[in-house]
């Protein structure tokens, strides 16, 4: 890494400083914090090797020059960086059944209030209590998921768990039903030794459980098949070959986690702000009357805002077709008409299908709509979707 020599600082302060941060981070609501001494990480090459091999798909701002050498030295975000200390914050590991019936499967992180808030709040404080009280004059710099950081590396350094074989970071203690977060800092700190081993084993059971086949390998994910990536980071049309494959998830993903013997032991979150929202008198079929204003004012404060409306709409229109039933033919009839938006308008045209060649009870009222946009759509990709939707459905 490129920073320069670090000023000597006497044993004693340096685990006394480490001391008092780490208490202090726990005060604050924190369930986990461990110190990573600075050096060269091994997930760098890993993360390089990702990136050649094209896995991060439309994620192009990670293969940037600029972003790829502040990830692989920290001292390019923080000019005198020392140390790195890092923090886990647990979120809600539950799920209810009655919720996700009629909102579809969010992942569990993102059902309440979105995380960065609460994690910017969290860290500002930290940060700024370290600059003034625990190391008067140092210079810290907060992160969590906001900048290019190797999140999961640094965690694994300090000690806080080890990466899973579906590449997210797994505790003893709390699984993997948590969110990282980082403090960059100028003054060296004594520091935690990671773990020695891992211990997924011979485990494999998030391989084997993604519908996608997204883990392609053990430690190795392949975005483009990854059903959060589908959901969240793919602004365009998701492949028809793995539209049946994300079942209701309508924004992320946690099956590989669900499935991980170690989140047996994870605990709820003491933090009520990401709680899941009810949405109380939301369906899926409601879902597809927002516009942009409703949908901005509904998902306010939420990380579902990522996707967009287009995005959220253009889910919906999936796990209505994956879930088959005939009482949202109506809803996804309006949609294929009358959406401003080609994206939404052809993945309704494929749930309406979907839906025809399971019920041939529902056969009227989906072809007249297919029909419709077959022969009269402006957009091309939405003839097609409805075409091939009238195919499935005999004709």
């Amino acid at each position: 890494m490129g920073h320069p020599a670090a000023t000597a600082t006497p044993p004693e302060d340096a685990r006394e400083a480490a001391r008092r941060i780490k208490a202090r981070a726990l005060e604050l609501g924190f369930e986990a914090v461990g110190i990573a001494a600075l050096a060269p990480l091994e997930a760098s090459a890993h993360y390089e090797a990702w990136l050649a091999a094209g896995r991060h798909g439309e994620m192009r701002y990670l293969a940037s020059p600029g972003h790829r050498e502040r990830r692989a030295d920290p001292a390019r975000i923080l000019r005198e960086i020392r140390s790195v200390v890092c923090v886990a914050l647990c979120h809600e590991p539950g799920r209810d059944a009655e919720r996700d019936r009629r909102l579809g499967r969010v992942a569990r992180y993102a059902a309440g209030e979105d995380y960065h808030r609460v994690m910017r709040d969290k860290l500002g404080t930290l940060e700024r209590e370290i600059e003034r009280d625990l190391l008067p004059g140092s210079r810290a710099l907060w992160y969590s998921d906001t900048g290019a950081i190797l999140e999961r590396g640094w965690a694994e350094r300090a000690g806080l768990g080890w990466i899973g074989k579906h590449s997210g970071l797994l505790s003893e203690r709390f699984g993997s039903w948590f969110l990282l977060g980082e403090v960059l800092l100028d003054r060296p700190v004594a520091s935690d030794p990671p773990l020695e081993r891992e211990h997924c084993g011979t485990c494999r059971r998030c391989i084997d459980a993604c519908p996608t086949r997204a883990i392609v390998a053990p430690y190795q994910l392949d975005a483009r098949r990854c059903i959060s990536y589908l959901t969240i980071e793919l602004k365009g049309t998701i492949p028809v070959e793995l539209r049946a494959s994300i079942g209701d998830w309508v924004f992320g993903c946690d099956i590989c986690q669900e499935v991980c013997p170690w989140n047996r032991f994870a605990p709820p979150a003491r933090e009520a702000r990401l709680h899941a929202r009810a949405l109380e008198g939301w369906t899926l079929e409601r879902f597809l009357t927002l516009d942009e204003a409703s949908f901005a004012e509904l998902f306010a404060g939420s990380p579902i805002r990522r996707a967009g409306r287009t995005g959220f709409l253009r889910n919906v229109c999936v796990a209505l077709g994956n879930r088959g039933e005939v009482s949202s033919v109506p809803a996804l009839a309006r949609r294929i008409r009358w959406d401003t938006s080609p994206l939404v308008r052809g993945h309704a045209a494929w749930a309406l299908g979907e839906i025809g060649q399971r019920h041939e009870q529902s056969l009227a009222a989906v072809r007249t709509p297919l029909e419709r946009a077959a022969g009269h759509d402006l957009d091309s990709d939405v003839r097609s979707e409805a075409l091939l939707a009238l195919e499935r459905c005999g004709g």
